[in-house]
């Protein structure tokens, strides 16, 4: 079974071949945490004495609730900080951004580098080839005492799409199609992707598709280094996919966007560790400019970093995102978690480009929301309702 994934996993194990199902103890590159998760970390931490902490790579981020939105968030941050500082703990702690984009940004990530992170999107790295597995924060304390990591290991599952992506068709689309048509062909899988689709599609593009799929069920997701010659096992044709949508209550009801089309909505979300890069705000400026939100919509965009804001601001975006009277959000993770500012209530629709759609994952249990791609958010926060490209007003 020589695939890429087993190959990797038995270097960082330093064994011979290695199989699915197999138990290995892995070295860890690189170990990840945020103010999510950060609070049940130091409180496991504190259950018993530790004194050990050898992992090489640690990187911690504030970004769920900066700045604090409460005075138990504040309290904690420093809690958190004063933990990161005995540990030497690289920490991210004054808005520079959303863990997966900070890491993006700072760190460098190589194919089959082996990431251990205490959130669901640490997939997000595997734009890069990289190898990136979620934990919870209990689970994330022996990565940090030892070094080490105890991986099952998942079967792989490489998909391939090829071709060009139809224009009003986007990365987000590509997930939604793999998480929809595949669903249990990678649940509980390691999905490897590839094609020619993956050689000219963007780093922020790939981001994209990686850091969704582990919504569907994948233990994590990652696109096949340049030579790499995988046996492909599923395929999808670019030119064959249209613009869809996740809708309530969970990540994996896809349908059409056609299918949708004049569901009224109340908010609209943008940005975020999915889809809050430069080239995700070129696409709803590409929308907004010289238009306006619709009057009775909330448009919230939430840049993925600092450095993305710079950018947008020297290429104008952010100018014309105020002006069309969308609202800015500090560089972070936004209202994704629903611990922050624009939480929903009982009789809001949202539409977002976030990752997560279940009941109450934004505020209200009650309150709906879809996901989609920054296009048909956009499009949405313009005309007020969920609708194509081709029947959006002007």
């Amino acid at each position: 079974m020589d695939k890429f994934l087993y190959r990797q996993l038995a270097k960082a194990a330093g064994v011979g071949p290695v199989i699915p199902g197999q138990e290995v103890t892995l070295k860890v590159d690189l170990a990840l945490a945020h103010d999510g998760s950060g609070p049940a970390l130091l409180e496991n931490w504190a259950r018993q004495e530790r004194k050990q902490f050898v992992c090489r790579d640690v990187l911690f981020t504030i970004d769920h609730a900066f700045p604090a939105p409460t005075v138990q968030d504040r309290e904690f941050q420093k809690a958190f900080r004063k933990f990161c500082q005995k540990y030497s703990i690289r920490l991210y702690q004054n808005g520079e951004g959303v863990l997966h984009q900070v890491v993006a940004e700072e760190k460098p990530i190589w194919p089959g580098m082996l990431i251990i992170g205490a959130d669901g999107h640490v997939a997000t790295a595997g734009a890069f080839g990289a190898l990136a597995f979620s934990v919870d924060a209990r689970n994330l304390i022996p990565v940090l005492e030892n070094g080490q990591y105890v991986l099952r290991i998942p079967e792989q599952i490489t998909i391939a799409v090829e071709g060009i992506l139809p224009q009003d068709v986007l990365p987000r689309d590509v997930a939604l199609a793999i998480a929809g048509k595949f669903a249990q062909e990678i649940k509980d899988k390691a999905v490897a992707l590839t094609g020619s689709l993956f050689d000219r599609l963007s780093l922020a593009g790939k981001m994209s598709i990686c850091n969704f799929l582990p919504e569907a069920g994948t233990k994590t997701a990652f696109i096949l280094p340049e030579g790499e010659k995988d046996q492909v096992d599923y395929y999808l044709q670019a030119a064959d996919l249209e613009p869809l949508i996740a809708v309530p209550p969970a990540p994996n009801f896809i349908k059409t966007v056609k299918e949708v089309e004049g569901t009224k909505i109340s908010v609209a979300i943008a940005g975020g560790c999915s889809a809050g890069r430069v080239e995700d705000m070129k696409v709803l400026s590409d929308v907004l400019r010289g238009r306006k939100v619709h009057p009775e919509i909330t448009f919230i965009v939430t840049p993925a970093s600092q450095k993305v804001l710079t950018e947008m601001e020297n290429l104008g975006f952010t100018q014309v995102l105020r002006e069309a009277g969308a609202v800015l959000m500090p560089p972070g993770c936004g209202p994704c978690p629903g611990r922050h500012f624009g939480l929903l209530a009982d009789d809001d629709v949202a539409i977002t480009t976030t990752i997560r759609n279940t009941p109450g994952r934004i505020g209200s249990a009650k309150a709906q929301i879809y996901l989609a791609s920054p296009l048909t958010v956009a499009l949405a926060a313009l005309n007020g309702e969920i609708t194509t490209v081709k029947k959006s007003r002007s």
